[in-house]
C-alpha cells in the first residue's frame, strides 16, 4: 500500500506563510475538525526548544536531547504557533505554543479572533 504524502492537500499559501515564519510571524486563525485554533506563527525549532525546555524543567533532559534528533522531521507537515487560543466546543484553552497539522486545517485566515463586544448595538 503506497503511503500518502502528508503534505497533500495543504493550502499552499498557508504552507508559504508557514516556510516564512522565520523572518515574519504572522497571526492565523485555523479552522479544524475538533475546532477552532488561532495564534503567531513561529519556527519549528521555535516550537522544539519549547517543549526541550518543558522537559529539562522537568527533570527529563534525556528526553530533551532526543527532541533535537527530532526536529529533521519535515518542516511541511505541521505549523506552529506561539500564544495559541483555542476554542472547542465552547471552551477557550490557551497555549504558550501549539503544534498543528497543516492538513488538518480545512480553512484559515490572517489575524486572530475578535471577542464579541459586551456594548448594546447603536442605534442609526
Amino acid at each position: 500500500m503506497p503511503l500518502r504524502d502528508p503534505a497533500a492537500g495543504v493550502d499552499a499559501i498557508l504552507r508559504h506563510i508557514d516556510t516564512e515564519a522565520g523572518s515574519a510571524s504572522i497571526e492565523v486563525t485555523l479552522y479544524l475538525p475538533w475546532g477552532v485554533a488561532s495564534g503567531i506563527t513561529v519556527t519549528s525549532a521555535y516550537f522544539g526548544h519549547y517543549v526541550a525546555k518543558f522537559f529539562t524543567r522537568n527533570d527529563a533532559s534525556d528526553v530533551a536531547g532526543r527532541i533535537g534528533a527530532l526536529e529533521a522531521e519535515r518542516d511541511s507537515v505541521f505549523l506552529h504557533l506561539r500564544k495559541a487560543r483555542c476554542y472547542v466546543a465552547g471552551t477557550i484553552v490557551e497555549h504558550d505554543s501549539l503544534r498543528i497539522r497543516l492538513s488538518d486545517v480545512s480553512a484559515w485566515t490572517v489575524t486572530g479572533i475578535k471577542e464579541p463586544s459586551t456594548e448594546p448595538p447603536q442605534l442609526p
